[in-house]
């Protein structure tokens, strides 16, 4: 399992899936309908960016997101309390 913490690394996470499955970005883009232009600049780590057009994109590429609890200063956080 991969950790991303910032927008580069999902850039770079989904460049190197589409790259694995030799899709250009016209096709992922047709995939997961979303534009060409746009898939360009989230692969190029977009700071902002739609999260129903970001999880198109996983969906297309069929990956998941996982969210983990993270470590901090004060121990570990629970999802649970905060869902």
């Amino acid at each position: 399992m991969r950790s991303i913490r910032t927008p580069r690394e999902l850039g770079l996470a989904i460049r190197r899936a589409r790259s694995d499955r030799s899709w250009t970005q016209a096709e992922l883009a047709e995939r997961a309908r979303v534009g060409r232009p746009w898939l360009s600049e989230l692969e190029g780590g977009k700071r902002t960016a739609e999260l129903g057009r970001v999880l198109a994109v996983l969906e297309a590429l069929q990956l998941t997101v996982t969210l983990v609890p993270a470590e901090t200063g004060l121990g570990k956080v629970d999802l649970d309390d905060l869902l």
